[in-house]
């Protein structure tokens, strides 16, 4: 029965050889009629389907990822995501990546200069340029410690990295918030010191937290690395809430609103490591990671060394990707990690610094007094309206995905025009008297800022859900903390070109007076 069997296989195949072999021009008199009519079916499915590929090719701003991308994530191994769990918490870990450092931001002036080095004088150096070194001390250990998680080996992969550096930023929240209630007139320039070695370790730790979320979300649809994009902006619609509720409104003492601000970001953060908890637990999480991994594994680009499937945590070959790994995948996707780098450059070049010293008209009457009304106006049209326009242009990027990969650094090196607009604004930096002003309206200005922020939100959001797409399943991993790293360039890279501003502000204004 078994060589019967064989023999049987063996004919079939020679049958099928032969008909492979036949040209395509006897097809019709050398087969039977239900030859021809699989033939002729055949033919005209092929034709269609050149037909349509031509017919995308075509139209360049389709996106033809996205479709692609849609059909993988109905594949019938892929459990859904239920109540879309897995979403809402990668949504709430990229609220709580950005909660502590913008509560730095947030209450610096009034809780740090204004409170904390009240007897200090304006002419120490470093009350007077508290911000400059909080960016620096903040974004140099970010833009380090990122890149150097690129490479460094850890045993638990991302996953044991998310862990520990949670755990750094709550017990740099309850610091701050003991130092809060600490008496300090006496160390002004010691606890200026403290506060500074807080952020570079705050940052530091925050900087591997992102990099390692935005690797593990790569396995992942590309509306899970967009949720991280919602987040962040919503952190920042969060935090200009608060602010007018806690220190406009209710009018809280300085001490107090610091206190419940990083409480705040500390409930929020331990929120994070509770629903990480959870996260292995779930069907959706465990395939996509599991799928990931055994690609990357057959591929050796496995950095993620052990998978949390939350029933036990799966072993893997422990490998370390080569330099000339790395140079490979990046040579493949350089020009989205520019597209990621250029959005936040331009943004960052402009929000907050160069939009808080644009001078408006005279603020009119509108809460308590006329500092309250200055402070409001501040918080609605420059804040909330940045963090509003930006959360809707990443909303807007879950739902239409236009251009396609091949053209996004059209519209993005676009967004460039931004900088000329918003330096012929009434900007006045420090020791800078304008004389040559070509946009004053007020409401001008306010609608700028909501067109950079929507191009923000939108462009931002895409570029980082095509990155890890553009590459095959074994190298999304890599390419997605390729794209935080990159993320976090952009920022750093944009606030020191903040500094140079006032200077090419200077200069124009030098050259239109010798006319």
């Amino acid at each position: 029965m078994k060589d019967m069997v064989e023999t049987d296989e063996q004919q079939s195949d020679r049958i099928q050889l032969q008909l492979n072999s036949q040209p395509i021009t006897n097809t019709s008199s050398n087969t039977s009629p239900q030859q021809n009519s699989f033939n002729s079916a055949l033919k005209s499915q092929s034709r269609s389907s050149d037909g349509k590929a031509a017919a995308e090719d075509s139209v360049p701003f389709i996106d033809r990822e996205t479709s692609e991308e849609m059909e993988q994530n109905r594949d019938s191994g892929s459990p859904p995501d239920r109540l879309n769990l897995v979403y809402l918490i990668v949504l709430l870990h990229g609220i709580g990546m950005l909660l502590p450092w913008n509560t730095f931001l947030t209450i610096g002036t009034d809780y740090y200069v204004n409170y904390k080095f009240h007897n200090v004088s304006s002419d120490e150096y470093y009350k007077s340029n508290f911000f400059n070194y909080l960016t620096i001390f903040a974004q140099i250990p970010n833009l380090l410690l990122s890149f150097m998680n690129l490479f460094v080996v850890v045993s638990g992969g991302l996953y044991r990295r998310i862990y520990f550096t949670l755990s750094v930023i709550v017990g740099l929240c309850l610091v701050t918030v003991a130092m809060i209630y600490f008496p300090t007139d006496n160390w002004t320039f010691g606890f200026f010191v403290f506060t500074m070695a807080t952020v570079v370790l705050l940052n530091s730790a925050s900087g591997v937290y992102q990099n390692s979320i935005w690797g593990l979300v790569a396995d992942f649809p590309g509306s899970f690395a967009n949720a991280i994009v919602i987040g962040n902006n919503l952190c920042g619609i969060l935090m200009v809430v608060l602010y007018i509720l806690i220190v406009v409104l209710v009018r809280a003492n300085t001490a107090l609103a610091a206190s419940i601000y990083f409480m705040i970001a500390l409930f929020t953060v331990l929120l994070c490591i509770v629903s990480f908890h959870f996260l292995p637990k779930l069907r959706f999480y465990k395939y996509h990671v599991e799928k990931a991994a055994r690609a990357r594994e057959s591929n050796g680009t496995n950095i993620l060394h052990e998978e949390e499937t939350g029933e036990a945590t799966v072993q893997r070959k422990m490998m370390h990707p080569s330099a000339k790994t790395y140079i490979a995948i990046f040579s493949e996707v350089c020009r989205q990690l520019f597209d990621v780098w250029l959005v936040f450059f331009v943004t960052l070049a402009l929000f907050p610094t160069v939009l808080l010293n644009v001078k408006m008209g005279e603020v009119s009457p509108f809460i308590y007094n006329q500092k309250t009304s200055e402070i409001l106006n501040r918080q609605l049209t420059i804040f909330l309206n940045f963090n509003l326009f930006a959360t809707i242009g990443s909303w807007l990027a879950g739902y239409f995905h236009w251009p396609s990969p091949e053209y996004l650094s059209l519209p993005i090196a676009f967004r460039l025009v931004f900088l000329p607009l918003f330096w012929f604004c009434n900007y006045q930096p420090e020791s800078t008297i304008r004389q040559f002003v070509f946009i004053y309206n007020e409401w001008a200005f306010i609608i700028l800022i909501a067109l950079m922020a929507l191009t923000h939100g939108y462009w931002s959001s895409l570029s980082m859900i095509y990155a890890p797409k553009h590459v095959d399943d074994s190298k999304s991993q890599i390419v997605g903390m390729m794209s935080g790293f990159f993320l976090v360039l952009g920022i750093a890279s944009g606030i020191l070109f903040s500094f140079v501003e006032p200077c090419i502000v200077c200069a124009f204004e030098n050259f239109l007076s010798l006319f």
